[in-house]
């Protein structure tokens, strides 16, 4: 995650093409359901192999899972959609006490000091909102235009710990797209590759999308700025109230807004979750649908034909709206049916919003986490100073 403020730098929110200059363009495959990730494909080592990675906005550090030469690949998903990267030794020789192991520490709280009996080893565990990963910075050739091949930095990942009713993994790792200097655009900046450390992507409804790391020409009209929060980990414009059918949430309590690609679905304080629910069943109320509980996403509908799309039940829904207050004053955030809704294999829709005091750490953060699911059919840009 990543923040920053200037008068121009902050969080790009339209409806509108861009016309990136000299940024580099990755297609993404995947969406937010079934397969619940945005993923870029890279190609890594030499010779180079692809790998599927998660864009993630919410991530300092990119990583693969990874068949470990000496700890094996202990966590690893038994099915990943590439066979697991599998460095030698000398790509994992990266000095503790080193630059690119110190940049790291700065971009990931909580990690282990270094040890002296291992000064070659650069070792990291991130905790997320889903799970926790576990391994070594490694160094290897990415080529990442076709033509330019870089040695970047990334994880190692050989233990993985997810939810117990997580389903496959259809990534092999994560893209690190955070503010840290550690993260993907940071080093590629480093590299020349690119002069502005920028992040735009477009993630779609009908699946697939676009993500373009560096330069870009803002375009004229269209737009909403806002300018970022500082802040070492996340991309956040400031604090956010929640509205339903442009009403506010009783009581209405303000918390940090902070945008986040990686997470499939948007997360709020039990506060807000509590009363939205609330909301959005009051509407309902002369409705013909007939509520149901769901598994990972718990408040579904049903209708009297099955729902094939979003769209043949959107129209019963209410809009929801952000509100973020931030350095320069306000702008809002519309968030129609289609950015909240899902529909599942079972032909009934659910609330892709979720009661983020279920998870141990967002229940300490305190955040609304934006995820990929309320960012559809958006342009987001977001730079980094």
């Amino acid at each position: 995650m990543a923040a920053m403020s200037s008068p121009i730098i902050g969080l790009l929110l339209l409806l509108l093409p861009i016309a990136p200059s000299s940024a580099i363009k990755f297609p993404l495959g995947g969406n937010v359901y079934p397969v619940s990730h945005f993923y870029a494909t890279l190609s890594i080592g030499e010779p180079a192999k692809p790998y599927f990675l998660d864009v993630d906005t919410g991530s300092n550090l990119t990583w693969l899972e990874c068949h470990h030469p000496v700890h094996g690949c202990k966590g690893c998903h038994p099915r990943p959609p590439h066979p697991y990267y599998k460095p030698a030794a000398d790509k994992l020789k990266v000095q503790c006490g080193g630059p690119l192991c110190a940049a790291m520490r700065r971009d990931v709280p909580g990690i282990p000091d270094c040890s002296r009996k291992d000064p070659h080893r650069c070792h990291y565990e991130i905790q997320y909102v889903t799970g926790k990963s576990e391994g070594d910075l490694a160094t290897d050739i990415i080529s990442v235009t076709g033509k330019d091949k870089k040695n970047i930095a990334f994880g190692c990942g050989y233990n993985q710990e997810e939810a117990a009713d997580a389903p496959p993994s259809s990534v092999d790792g994560i893209l690190g797209l955070g503010r840290g200097k550690a993260g993907f655009a940071a080093q590629l900046k480093g590299l020349k590759m690119i002069t502005e450390n920028v992040i735009v992507h477009c993630l779609s409804s009908k699946g697939k999308g676009v993500l373009y790391v560096g330069d870009f020409n803002p375009p004229s009209r269209g737009v909403t700025w806002a300018p970022m929060r500082e802040s070492l980990f996340y991309y956040s414009p400031g604090l956010a109230e929640l509205f339903i059918d442009k009403q506010p949430i009783r009581g209405n309590p303000t918390f940090e807004a902070v945008f986040d690609s990686g997470t499939t679905y948007t997360l709020v304080p039990a506060q807000i979750y509590n009363e939205l629910v609330s909301k959005v069943r009051g509407t309902l109320s002369e409705s013909s649908l007939v509520e149901v509980k769901g598994r990972a996403l718990p408040l579904c509908w049903k209708g009297k034909k099955p729902f094939r799309s979003v769209n043949d039940v959107k129209n019963q829904f209410k809009a929801l709206s952000l509100k973020i207050t931030h350095a320069h004053g306000t702008s809002y955030l519309d968030i129609p049916p289609q950015n909240y809704l899902i529909v599942k294999e079972d032909e009934k829709t659910c609330l892709a919003i979720l009661d983020a005091s279920s998870d141990p750490v967002m229940k300490e953060l305190n955040f609304i986490l934006i995820g990929a699911v309320t960012m559809q059919d958006l342009f987001v840009i977001q730079c980094t100073v």
